[in-house]
């Protein structure tokens, strides 16, 4: 083994080691934190107002749930550092459904089983995808372990974000039309209807990905999805016409700074206003649309393009957290390579301990002045590394790569 291979290895365990002792900071935050669950304790009132045949769209009907459920029970009042403030529910209705049977439960136990699943989906979603693309089962079991203690999986699990259900459904459709089954496919990526703002284009990306099943894998989509829209419709009437209208009503409710944004409009957006914000967006997303097209045609093959568009996409989407950026997985197993020879670029190395380490400012409330959206630093790196190593030089396939 060569000085420079033995350095590369020791960072490497160096990685497992401080991800292993996180797991005490990790420990202690659930056990003490008032904010632990946050978003899965919306999806929970969300679920209690379904179970009693109301409206989780309705945000008094929510809010009065959310208050009976969290901070009644407490005696807590705003101002109360543990008082749970009102969180609208923007998810597909069918989260809420499928959680209504939890709602007999004390939420703390539905949360510690709705997490442990999250942890499993995680797990397994991450070794599919190390697998998938060419890594060793050892060297991916190890990766799955590394990816649910980094900062961006912990934040998913502490709070009980629907992002890795998402992530889990992408990666089985993948995984299912890799294997000849792109009916099945499209029908499981209906799960991405979930949270769409960041899913949606998920269906496009595994066309690319998979070109020789896209027609069949799309059809099996749009099928699953005009069934699971239908018996949502019959289930609940008007009300689900007020689900679509959920993620604008939110981005217009929005004042002041939001924490933990991640992709690039943090870097301005939220220290603008008026109509020199709405400008600098817009600029922003044809700037990435721009860049999109030229990237997608340098692309040299299906694995490329599929990835590239879903870096793209929740680089330039405004409101990308932290959580979100699981989806971003696969970019980083392409970028290290099955053998970790990507980790000879600093780039890649910094990208990787970024997205270890520095979501984990969220929990300690940093800013500098309006910037608080740190995870956009490991992401911007990310974009870097991606242009430099697979669209500016692309060397060798990615098929052969993954080989």
């Amino acid at each position: 083994m060569t000085p420079a291979a033995a350095r590369r290895r020791f960072r490497q365990r160096l990685l497992v080691v401080f991800l292993l002792a996180m797991l005490i900071p990790y420990g202690r935050q659930l056990v003490t934190s008032s904010t632990v669950g946050q978003d899965f304790r919306a999806f929970f009132a969300a679920a209690t107002v379904v179970a009693h045949h109301g409206d989780p769209y309705n945000w008094p009907t929510l809010a009065a749930t959310e208050y009976q459920l969290y901070d009644a029970p407490r005696g807590l009042a705003p101002g109360y550092p543990a008082y749970y403030e009102f969180l609208a529910f923007p998810e597909g209705p069918w989260l809420a459904y499928a959680l209504a049977p939890l709602t007999s439960l004390p939420w703390q136990v539905a949360y510690a089983l709705y997490a442990t699943l999250l942890g499993l989906i995680l797990l397994a979603a991450s070794f599919m995808t190390f697998t998938m693309l060419g890594w060793t089962r050892r060297r991916a079991a190890i990766g799955a372990g590394c990816t649910l203690l980094c900062a961006v999986g912990f934040i998913n699990l502490f709070m009980g974000q629907v992002s890795v259900i998402v992530f889990g459904a992408f990666i089985a459709a993948w995984l299912l039309a890799r294997n000849g089954r792109p009916l099945l496919a499209g029908a499981v990526l209906m799960l991405v209807w979930m949270k769409p703002n960041i899913g949606l284009p998920l269906a496009l990306v595994l066309a690319l990905l998979e070109p020789a099943v896209a027609r069949r894998m799309l059809s099996g989509f749009v099928v699953a999805s005009a069934i699971a829209f239908g018996v949502m419709a019959a289930v609940m009437g008007l009300h689900f016409l007020e689900w679509p209208l959920q993620v604008p009503r939110m981005w217009q409710a929005v004042q002041g700074l939001q924490p933990d944004m991640a992709s690039v409009e943090s870097f301005f957006y939220p220290g603008l206003s008026g109509w020199v914000k709405t400008a600098a967006l817009l600029v922003s997303l044809l700037a990435a649309v721009g860049y999109g097209v030229w990237a997608i045609r340098r692309a040299p093959d299906a694995h490329t393009r599929g990835l590239t568009l879903l870096t793209l996409w929740l680089f330039a989407l405004p409101f990308v957290q932290s959580y979100d950026l699981i989806l971003l997985l696969p970019a980083v197993a392409l970028l290290l390579g099955p053998r970790l020879e990507g980790w000879d670029d600093p780039i890649i190395e910094l990208t990787v301990w970024g997205f270890a380490v520095i979501p984990l400012l969220y929990f300690l409330g940093a800013r500098l002045g309006y910037f608080n959206g740190f995870t956009v630093i490991p992401f911007s790196l990310l974009v870097i590394a991606w242009h430099q190593r697979v669209l500016r030089r692309p060397a060798v396939p990615a098929q052969v790569r993954a080989a």
